[in-house]
């Protein structure tokens, strides 16, 4: 994500995020299912693409042995500092993020949603480069019958955001994943879905 819009509303709305995230609470049933598919079961290294506040890095790093979570928003990254202080964390966005090597998992949670079709073919590439053989992309993202994009206002500002749906984003994995999960809910009047990609 490197829209500024999008990254100025997470700035300045980022204490009322937190608040309203921390009434949703982590997606501790998420991290479980990802971790499951990792071949590892100890000193898990593990990346989390746009982290926030840290509500799911907080888990995160109680079930692995190595985390570094992202984000282009400071004032989130600051929050983040405060919720996880023992933890890895970086200012960057999705295109920007040195991606370390030997990674066995990467989560996506609700943050490549900001990423256009073309740099999310980018940012595949870099987690494909990142990760083990074997290793986990879990990605929750809106879900949509086309990819279309978004600007939207709310009470939090203006966002851009991007919909997908698991062909698509199967397309865009090439023969670099395959997937080995996917689930589909409605969260109020949004249709969201998970897809769990295995490097090849």
């Amino acid at each position: 994500m490197t829209d500024s819009k999008t990254i100025d509303t997470y700035n300045s709305s980022a204490n009322e995020f937190y608040k309203y995230f921390k009434s949703i609470g982590p997606r501790i049933v998420d991290i479980e299912r990802g971790l499951g598919f990792v071949s590892a079961k100890e000193n898990i290294k593990a990346v989390e693409i746009g982290c926030g506040d840290g509500r799911d890095g907080v888990e995160i790093i109680k079930r692995v042995g190595w985390y570094q979570g992202f984000d282009p928003s400071k004032e989130f990254l600051e929050i983040a500092g405060r919720n996880i202080p023992k933890s890895s964390l970086v200012l960057a966005d999705d295109m920007s993020y040195d991606y370390p090597d030997n990674i066995d998992i990467v989560f996506s949670f609700a943050s490549l949603l900001h990423t256009s079709k073309e740099d999310l073919q980018k940012v595949f590439n870099k987690v494909y480069i990142s990760l083990k053989t074997g290793g986990i992309f879990y990605i929750s993202l809106k879900e949509s019958k086309d990819y279309q994009q978004e600007t939207k206002k709310d009470k939090f500002g203006e966002r851009i955001f991007y919909y997908y749906n698991p062909e698509i984003i199967q397309s865009i994995a090439g023969n670099l994943f395959e997937t080995v999960f996917e689930d589909h809910q409605t969260i109020g009047e949004t249709n969201w879905f998970n897809i769990v990609l295995k490097k090849i």
